[in-house]
């Protein structure tokens, strides 16, 4: 039912929009606060986009989103419901910030905005893009998000009603530029193979995706990388990035499960890349002890459960990785031990159901 289009005194028209609108459809605003995302219980559920997003005018005449509590009924509703969640994503967070890049990130390329539309629109995409949207909510709703004033005068006048994707210009409010609580949730591009995030941003590799794993050789899935990344987000868990535990609980949760949907394989070990200028100091003590695995005389690896093997690279070794607790002496066609250097940390995988 849209408000007629007539002439009424006093700016009451958009009184008049705001009955009928209420009248039809009330729509919830999301939570103020942020849960982490359980995948696996959302991957089992039905849907996964959530209610379809309304926009209507509130008391003081400006616009208010929210969410209708009614699930879909079709396929065709939740591919729609998706379908707005990357429209949104694609105008507001794909789009490059109006200061610079931050350092070493690239503006996405049309490919990679082709991958995060298919990843949108799958299941476990969905779910975090029902999540990315959800904030674009609360930021509109704040009034730190620019608005098409015409199109939404438009809609008081009786004109159709926008979506929400339609409405935004995708650039902060005047009071958004000031605000200190506008982050915006950014993905970004960068030199180089896989994806990497941080708590408000995923950064692509402009040089895509490999094949297999650089040790296992298991094959990439792109979209369970995806969810992994976006695991290390604030809408998982921010703390995990990095760290031998964090990073398997994160192939658990949120890279396994979107595996076993696509028909591959559960990952059962994460090899973390342990770069040469990292430094030696870390915020995890079983990371602390593995960096440190020369100074500590009679290391096991049963002294580090539950990390599986810790493997080292030997210049002019004739192989390419060595177990570094079982390296052997130098001498004829052996490395240096002393010069061999830690390079992966093996670290076992829950597996499907495990993981708490």
């Amino acid at each position: 039912m849209r408000p007629a289009r007539c002439a009424m005194p006093g700016g009451a028209w958009w009184l008049l929009a705001w009955a009928l609108a209420g009248a039809v459809q009330a729509a919830a605003p999301p939570p103020e606060v942020r849960r982490p995302v359980d995948l696996e219980r959302e991957l089992a559920a039905p849907w996964q986009a959530g209610g379809a997003i309304v926009v209507q005018p509130g008391p003081d005449g400006a616009p208010r989103a929210g969410r209708l509590d009614a699930p879909p009924t079709t396929a065709d509703e939740e591919r729609v419901r998706r379908a707005e969640h990357f429209a949104l994503a694609r105008a507001l967070n794909m789009s490059p910030p109006p200061r610079a890049l931050p350092l070493a990130a690239r503006p996405l390329e049309p490919a990679q905005v082709d991958m995060l539309e298919r990843f949108a629109l799958s299941d476990a995409g969905a779910v975090w893009f029902r999540e990315v949207a959800d904030d674009t909510l609360r930021l509109f709703n704040q009034g730190y998000l620019e608005l098409d004033e015409a199109r939404w005068r438009d809609f008081l006048a009786g004109g159709a009603q926008p979506r929400l994707s339609e409405l935004i210009t995708g650039r902060l409010s005047e009071a958004g530029q000031f605000a200190q609580d506008a982050a915006v949730f950014r993905f970004f591009a960068f030199d180089g193979f896989g994806a990497m995030a941080a708590a408000a941003s995923i950064r692509l590799g402009l040089s895509g995706f490999r094949c297999t794993f650089p040790v296992s050789g298991e094959l990439v899935d792109p979209l369970a990388i995806l969810s992994h990344e976006f695991g290390h987000t604030r809408y998982g868990d921010p703390r995990s990035a990095g760290l031998p535990l964090g990073e398997a609980r994160t192939v658990a949760r949120y890279e396994n499960p979107v595996r076993l949907r696509h028909g591959f394989p559960p990952r059962t070990v994460y090899y973390l890349r342990v770069e040469p200028n990292r430094p030696t100091a870390s915020r995890d003590p079983l990371f602390a002890r593995a960096l440190n695995w020369r100074q500590e005389p009679g290391l096991r690896l049963a002294d580090l459960d539950p990390i599986q093997g810790l493997f080292c690279e030997c210049p002019g070794a004739q192989e390419a990785l060595y177990n570094c607790l079982a390296l052997p002496a130098s001498g004829a066609g052996h490395p240096d031990a002393s010069a061999c250097g830690l390079r992966w940390v093996a670290v076992r995988v829950d597996a499907p159901g495990e993981s708490p």
